[in-house]
């Protein structure tokens, strides 16, 4: 019964907290997996045919705390146009999201570098998603209390529409999410439709001798509820031709009507090895909240095919 009560507080804490971004659940997967997640302009973005699957647990003291799967699969697919597609389950204890999006994007080359890395790029997606909840995990003391039994099931279609740039080393790229297509149905706690979430993403890749880079960025979020959120990464790594390895730090700050400071902060250690990838990330949470719940994990495993697909290559002019 206690650990029932405690996984109660907290789901209530993360609905009121973080429902409202069920339809885009990704918190901070797009560091260790692939911006696509939260910016459509991504997709088809380099050569190859990329695959990611990612995993995010928010409290690890807590039975059945919130966490959340992807799996993205996009490509160039003939001259310069992307399309890819994701899927994404959400659970929150009794209550659970699933759903797909489709996107497409263009890509356009910057200047006589290569091409795959100097771009703009931009690109629309569609998100559709389903919300349920499970009766079966819950004890009330009134079995048929309407309160508890109403109709939670909803399926919701939403528009998300992004742009990007990538220009000697500079990087940017602005998307909003959540756009919803036709009546916007109650989905936060079942009584509050879900907000359109704007992101902002600026950074640079600063070469060093000897095959090093560093990396600082930046990742603004705000949402139409007044919820805002600041990432300061900065990532070190060493690249060659076909391996990376790199580390790094997120500094997490947030701003909402019941949070105004850190709210956490995340090291992360990322290894390329030819095709395959991995990478793996901590959540220090720097909040009351977490004293009781425990830190979060992150993480993310993908591989890089050759592009069966447009085998002519990235961009032909």
């Amino acid at each position: 019964m206690k650990n029932f009560k405690l996984l109660l507080l907290f789901s209530i804490f993360f609905l009121n907290k973080n429902f409202a971004q069920q339809s885009i659940p990704f918190d901070q997967q797009y560091l260790l997996s692939d911006k696509v997640l939260i910016n459509p302009s991504y997709t088809g973005s380099t050569d190859d045919i990329v695959f990611k699957a990612t995993y995010h647990q928010q409290w690890n003291n807590i039975e059945s705390s919130p966490n959340t799967q992807t799996i993205s699969l996009h490509s160039n697919i003939f001259d310069r146009v992307g399309l890819g597609i994701y899927l994404f389950r959400d659970e929150n204890g009794p209550m659970s999201l699933t759903g797909f999006n489709l996107s497409s994007a263009y890509h356009i080359p910057l200047g006589d570098e290569d091409r795959t890395k100097s771009q703009f790029s931009f690109g629309a997606s569609v998100s559709m998603f389903s919300q349920s909840f499970d009766y079966s995990r819950l004890r009330p003391d009134d079995l048929f209390d309407p309160l508890i039994y109403n109709n939670k099931t909803v399926f919701l279609p939403y528009l998300n529409l992004g742009m990007s740039v990538y220009y000697s080393g500079f990087f940017a790229g602005v998307s909003v999410l959540d756009l919803p297509l036709g009546q916007n149905k109650p989905v936060v706690n079942s009584i509050e439709p879900s907000p359109s979430w704007y992101y902002l993403n600026l950074g640079y890749d600063w070469q060093l001798p000897s095959n090093l880079f560093i990396e600082p960025s930046m990742m603004f979020t705000l949402n139409t509820n007044a919820e805002k959120m600041i990432d300061f990464n900065l990532r070190a790594k060493y690249q060659s031709e076909v391996n990376l390895f790199a580390v790094g730090v997120s500094y997490r700050i947030a701003n909402d009507s019941k949070i105004n400071g850190p709210l956490s902060l995340t090291p992360f250690f990322q290894a390329e090895l030819n095709k395959l990838n991995f990478s793996f990330g901590y959540n220090f949470g720097l909040t009351d909240i977490y004293k009781e719940g425990g830190d979060g994990l992150l993480v993310g495993l993908g591989y890089n095919l050759d592009n069966f697909i447009n085998s002519r290559g990235f961009r032909y002019r």
